[in-house]
């Protein structure tokens, strides 16, 4: 309670240097211009896509393209399960291209009131946009775990992205079983707080 969840990592990361320089001597003085280096590159890609991101974020909200998302998904007149494949394929799609955060804020508050039209729980909405906004950090073209991941390993792109390919099927899975049955992810929060969960 210290400190804040940002001042606890640049406090970790001068404990770690003091630990690897002075108690274990792992790290070389100088060898610690190549770190801060590396450091300051990998720090860049993250920042450069939630950058970028947040920009395109800003089009897409200026342009109305949300709003003219939502407003098909209520023409097709579809219920619970047809909304929810919907909403998990607008997540899917511009999480592909820009951060969960803006992507929650552009898209989550347009589509809640669809969803509520409808009769899908907050809740079954949440975790359905949660999960599909979690494809967009392994896919191209934002991809930012793909690419931190990539850039340490110093491997190429495409080569992680085959090996990432194995994993989307079963979390694919797992998101049109969580659409289809509602129930399985309501099950915890409706025996934890039966009050506040109907």
């Amino acid at each position: 309670g210290f400190f804040t969840p940002t001042e606890a990592s640049v406090v970790a990361v001068v404990y770690s240097l003091l630990l690897g320089v002075m108690i274990y001597r792992s790290v070389e003085l100088k060898r610690l211009p190549k770190i801060l280096y590396d450091s300051a590159r990998f720090a860049a890609i993250s920042l450069f896509c939630i950058g970028t991101a947040s920009a395109f974020g800003w089009c897409l909200a200026y342009f109305k393209i949300p709003a003219a998302l939502v407003a098909q998904i209520e023409m097709m007149g579809l219920g619970i399960i047809g909304t929810g494949v919907m909403c998990a394929l607008a997540f899917l799609l511009i999480g592909m291209f820009i951060d969960a955060i803006p992507a929650i804020i552009i898209l989550g508050t347009v589509l809640y009131p669809v969803t509520q039209h409808v009769g899908m729980h907050p809740i079954h909405f949440a975790i359905i946009g949660v999960i599909s906004l979690a494809f967009g950090l392994v896919t191209p073209p934002y991809g930012i775990c793909l690419l931190i991941t990539a850039a340490i390993g110093k491997i190429r792109l495409i080569d992680a992205l085959r090996d990432v390919c194995v994993i989307l099927f079963p979390m694919l899975l797992v998101l049109g079983i969580i659409i289809v049955f509602p129930d399985v992810v309501m099950a915890i929060p409706r025996l934890i707080m039966p009050k506040y969960v109907n």
